[in-house]
């Protein structure tokens, strides 16, 4: 997800209070949860928002401090043959992931196996450097703030795809460098991202999988992983369906092959990895809800204190300024929408790929958060989201405020 521009963000806002002016007034009973009148006014506006982006099938996650969270599940999460969006669906949440990535890494750090400011050369066993600014470390904060100099706009996308291409020969080619000093500007990269996961791979020698997994997957009890072939059972993978106008939903990930073919008990190779962190987070609305938690609870999920708070302060602060950091515009893989919401800023990531949209922001000064996850919907933009996504987002939060 880009930063917002000015002119983005005003636009936003007018957006936002549109949807917000066209709820009725809610009520939410003594148990914290919307009265049944209210959750039905959410569900139809809901409902409303995805049939008009022709939506295969959607979950609405609300988290609230002090309340149970609440989940809204529309259409399927698979066509063929068709089966139903519930709490139990597993979604693909593309670049939601670098954000994750940001809190298993902080983690690392925490325990002295990472340092957000070392040249990651160290940790990869090779020397990375910009072929424009042979001078410059790079570092871990720069690959989190995307301002490494790293691109997508080289070969990543066409040689970086190819089976046996490894992290070293793509970082080793000059064209997937930008021209700017490493740490100097903003340049969102999904290989930066995935280089990332490689480093924190290579230091801990493990897939990134069970890192997740130590840190969220197992305190939390909850589903969340990198590799679908980790989800069980494999039938509530939903599958990704591109929506285009009037034409049917058309497949593009399925997830019961994929996971077929998913290798869980090999060796860890963390040079052949660098797909993993980018986009490949997958988790039900349990997930996302215990993910919204951490993320605007300062660490802490349900009494269990997972990252100190000092860590997920640092994830959400500006980066601007901070070491070898000259503008970012964000924080480690948090992106922020200042003021697009009456009374605070949100700040989280979107995920799109595949035809599917998946939103995770949250008010870390009230502890809330919205979470949307799809099975596809029409990719319309409303910069620099998704339209279907920040509609959802926005009336998810309006919910939130009764």
């Amino acid at each position: 997800m880009k930063n917002a521009s000015p002119a983005e963000l005003a636009a936003l806002r007018v957006r936002a209070a549109s949807i917000r002016g066209a709820l009725p007034p809610l009520t939410r009973g003594d148990d914290g949860r919307l009265t049944p009148k209210s959750l039905q006014a959410v569900q139809e506006m809901a409902g409303r928002i995805l049939r008009r982006e022709r939506a295969v099938g959607a979950s609405l996650v609300l988290v609230r401090q002090d309340s149970p969270d609440e989940t809204i599940c529309s259409g399927f999460a698979r066509l063929s043959p068709r089966i139903p969006v519930t709490e139990r669906t597993c979604f693909r949440t593309a670049s939601v992931s670098k954000l994750v990535m940001s809190l298993v890494i902080m983690h690392l750090v925490e325990i002295g196996w990472l340092n957000l400011d070392e040249d990651i050369s160290d940790a990869l066993g090779y020397p990375v450097r910009s072929p424009h600014a042979p001078d410059v470390p790079v570092t871990l904060r720069m690959l989190l703030t995307h301002t490494s100099g790293i691109r997508d706009e080289g070969n990543y996308g066409t040689r970086g795809m190819e089976k046996g291409c490894t992290l070293g020969e793509l970082l080793r080619d000059p064209q997937n460098w930008t021209t700017n000093r490493p740490g100097e500007s903003f340049h969102y990269s999904n290989l930066g991202a995935g280089a990332a996961g490689v480093v924190a791979e290579c230091t801990a020698d493990t897939r990134f999988d069970y890192l997740l997994q130590n840190l969220i997957g197992i305190p939390l009890d909850v589903r969340a992983s990198y590799n679908p072939g980790f989800i069980d059972p494999s039938e509530d993978l939903a599958d990704g369906y591109s929506v285009r106008g009037i034409l049917p939903p058309r497949l593009r990930y399925d997830a019961a092959k994929i996971s077929a073919a998913s290798d869980t008990s090999g060796p860890v190779r963390p040079q052949e990895d660098y797909l993993v962190t980018a986009g490949r987070l997958i988790t039900d609305s349990p997930g996302m809800a215990a993910l919204i938690r951490l993320l605007v609870s300062g660490g802490e999920v349900n009494g269990q204190r997972l990252l100190k708070k000092e860590s997920i302060d640092e994830i959400l602060a500006l980066q601007d300024g901070r070491p070898g950091i000259a503008h970012a515009g964000r924080g480690l893989n948090a992106a922020f929408l200042p003021d697009v919401f009456p009374g605070f800023s949100a700040v989280g990531h979107q995920g799109v790929a595949y035809g599917m949209c998946a939103e995770l922001f949250g008010d870390p000064a009230r502890g809330c958060g919205v979470g949307v996850m799809t099975s596809g919907v029409r990719l319309v933009r409303c910069p620099p989201l998704m339209r279907a996504g920040f509609d959802l987002l926005a009336l998810g939060f309006a919910a939130l405020d009764t």
